[in-house]
């Protein structure tokens, strides 16, 4: 019966080898790293484990695989127990499904971080390419495509961010951007109406009182801005640019208090 149980559990495991090596590589995928990948296929082999039980299993140095285990604790794949030693062990299938989903979300976040900032950075490089007296504004129609363009400036931040506007829909349309931008410890300097606003942005942004009517007005590093207005009809247009006079006016409206007040 023992020779019977053997050779089934050494079947099992000749069987599991192809699915380990799927799971390691598609963690690297993710963005893991080769120890930690490796340590989170080793700890699926056994309810629950210890360090030293994952050096002799993968053969990664003791030096290293303290590195491992904390990468994976701090993404959720794994579960310690506090005592001498801790015990590590593999969350259940649905919670390591979530936390590899968040991963997924938060890589894709960078990339289209990354993206933008792309974006943000060719603007004003090939304005400088052109002749000083053309290309200085561009021109952007429409409610949606001004909010996505403000967003966009907003996302590309690295320092600070100015904001002034008169106008509530406005404000809610770019409070998500200026909350994540908080978070990013980007500056934010808020004029808007005296409206609730998400907690990341009432504690870290510097808020005063709009006394003018300013559709909106989005100074970003210093560097670019964006004006947008309304027609006569109600539909906005924008106009965007990196001319140092329009900035240092839209930087301006912000310190005078003629425009807001504190």
């Amino acid at each position: 019966m023992t020779e019977v149980k053997a050779r089934a559990n050494a079947l099992l495991h000749e069987a599991a080898v192809p699915t380990l090596g799927e799971i390691e590589a598609t963690l690297r995928d993710l963005g893991l790293t080769g120890y930690a990948a490796q340590v989170f296929c080793a700890a699926l082999g056994s309810s629950q484990t210890t360090a030293g039980d994952l050096v002799l299993k993968t053969g990664i140095p003791d030096s290293k695989i303290y590195y491992a285990l904390g990468e994976l604790v701090d993404r959720g794949l794994l579960e310690v127990q506090a005592g001498k030693p801790k015990l590590y062990r593999v969350g259940r299938a649905k919670e390591v499904e979530a936390r590899l989903k968040r991963l997924i979300e938060a890589k894709h976040e960078r990339e289209r971080a990354a993206v933008t900032r792309v974006a943000s950075l060719l603007e004003p490089l090939q304005a400088g390419a052109q002749a000083p007296t053309t290309d200085l504004a561009y021109v952007v129609k429409g409610q949606p495509n001004v909010f996505a363009r403000a967003s966009s400036m907003i996302a590309s931040a690295r320092r600070v961010v100015v904001v002034l506007t008169s106008e509530e829909p406005v404000l809610r349309a770019v409070e998500d951007a200026l909350d994540r931008a908080s978070k990013r410890r980007v500056r934010v300097k808020l004029a808007g109406p005296l409206i609730p606003l998400v907690p990341g942005i009432g504690r870290a942004a510097e808020t005063r009182q709009i006394l003018c009517d300013c559709v909106l007005t989005l100074v970003v590093d210093g560097e670019q801005i964006l004006t947008a207005n309304r027609t006569g009809d109600g539909s906005m247009y924008g106009i965007t640019s990196t001319d140092a006079t329009l900035v240092k006016l839209g930087l301006e409206y912000w310190e005078s208090p003629r425009c807001c007040a504190g």
